[in-house]
């Protein structure tokens, strides 16, 4: 791989991602030999397009380019959304009907559905307090539904029109 190459997936690694830089992932993601990715970086450095900094604490070598920002996590998409229609409250309450918590998560709220399914699932142990439960589920995943098309609504109505 030449210097241009390593240079080339270097900047995609940078900006694509928030690893931090030094020749072991540099090398990792080119891919090439460590010595390949160090002489780039060493290269870099000497130009001013990005700087080194080492850790007094263990001697670690990393690399910074100015203006990098951090890139955020995406934030997962509810399943009700995938397939651009509206949440269904009477779909989200029938999941959960026959899995405790599946309408939530279905409605976006997987916390929520890992909460109701444990929930649920103890209170079974004591047979009436789980049906409670249950039915309360169910309530809860269409209420779930119902706010997640909400927020698409309140969403949609503040995009500017094209």
């Amino acid at each position: 791989m030449t210097d241009d190459q390593i240079e080339r997936r270097l900047l995609e690694l940078a900006y694509t991602t928030n690893v931090t830089l030094t020749a072991p992932s540099v090398a990792y993601f080119a891919p090439c030999r460590i010595e390949d990715a160090q002489r780039v970086l060493d290269h870099l450095v000497a130009s001013d397009r990005i700087q080194m900094h080492v850790n007094p604490d263990d001697g670690t070598i990393t690399y910074t380019i100015a203006g990098r920002q951090e890139i955020a996590a995406p934030r997962p998409v509810a399943l009700a959304l995938r397939h651009s229609h509206e949440a269904s409250p009477a779909l989200a309450a029938a999941l959960s009907l026959v899995i405790p918590g599946a309408g939530q998560l279905y409605a976006g709220r997987p916390g929520s559905a890992a909460i109701w399914f444990i929930c649920v699932m103890v209170g079974y142990l004591l047979i009436i307090p789980g049906l409670v439960l249950h039915a309360f589920c169910i309530v809860s995943a269409a209420a779930s539904a119902h706010r997640l098309n909400d927020a698409v609504e309140r969403h949609l109505l503040n995009q500017p029109a094209r």
